[in-house]
C-alpha cells in the first residue's frame, strides 16, 4: 500500500498550491487538483478529510511559527524592567535588536513565500481568514499592555483612544504584509518594511512622549 501511494502526497500537494495561489480558496477545483496530480478528489479526501484540511496542510506550519515568533519577541519585551520599556524609542541597542528581529521575520517569510501569500491573499473562507487581524490582535494587546505596565498617560490624557490603538496597530500589521501581496522582492521588503518602521516608531513616539 505505502508503495502503491508514494509520492502522491507530495504531488497534491503540488498541486494545491498552484490551484489556490491561481484562484483562492473559495475559487479552488478539489476535481482540478486531482486531476492535476493524476489520482482523484477521493484520494484527497482519504488524507485530508476536506478542502479546508488540505488548504491549512500548506499553511498551518508557518503561520504557527510567524504568529509565535512574534507573540515570544513581544512578551520578552514586555517582561523587561519597566525603565527598560519607556526607553523603547531612544535605546540604540534595542534599535539594532529590533532590526534583527524584523530581519528574521523577512528571513521566514521568504524562506515560505508561497505559503504566505496563501495566508495573505487566498485564507478567505478558512479558518485563516484573518491571519493579519489576530497578528494586529497580538500588537494591540502588548501595545495596551506597554501602556498600563509604564504607566503611560496617552489614553488618560485624551491623546489616544483605544480605538486609535486598535486602528494603529492594524494599519501597521497590513502595511507590514504589502510585501507579500506585491510580490517584492525579499531587498524590497527590507527596504520596505524599515522604512514603515520608522514612520510607525516616530508616529507612536509622539504619541507616548510629546
Amino acid at each position: 500500500m505505502a508503495n502503491r501511494v508514494e509520492g502522491v502526497t507530495e504531488k497534491l500537494l503540488e498541486c494545491a498550491m498552484q490551484e489556490f495561489l491561481a484562484n483562492g480558496y473559495n475559487g479552488a477545483s478539489m476535481r482540478t487538483i486531482a486531476e492535476n496530480a493524476g489520482t482523484t478528489p477521493r484520494s484527497i479526501y482519504t488524507r485530508y478529510e476536506d478542502k479546508e484540511g488540505l488548504f491549512c496542510a500548506l499553511v498551518e506550519k508557518q503561520a504557527k511559527e510567524l504568529t509565535d515568533f512574534f507573540e515570544q519577541h513581544m512578551q520578552g519585551y514586555s517582561q523587561r524592567p519597566v525603565e527598560e520599556q519607556r526607553e523603547l524609542f531612544h535605546d540604540e541597542e534595542f534599535e539594532n535588536e529590533h532590526k534583527g528581529y524584523m530581519q528574521s521575520i523577512i528571513d521566514l517569510m521568504y524562506d515560505s513565500f508561497d505559503a504566505f501569500k496563501l495566508l495573505i491573499c487566498c485564507a478567505e473562507g478558512t479558518k485563516y481568514g484573518r491571519f493579519i487581524e489576530d497578528i494586529a490582535e497580538l500588537d494591540e494587546k502588548y501595545t495596551l499592555k506597554y501602556i498600563e505596565d509604564t504607566g503611560n498617560d496617552v489614553i488618560s490624557s485624551g491623546r489616544a483612544g483605544k480605538l486609535l490603538i486598535h486602528q494603529l496597530c492594524s494599519s501597521y500589521m497590513y502595511g507590514f504584509f504589502e510585501v507579500i501581496r506585491h510580490d517584492m522582492s525579499k531587498e524590497e521588503a527590507q527596504v520596505h518594511i524599515s522604512q514603515l518602521q520608522d514612520f510607525f516608531s516616530h508616529g507612536w513616539d509622539k504619541l507616548f512622549n510629546p
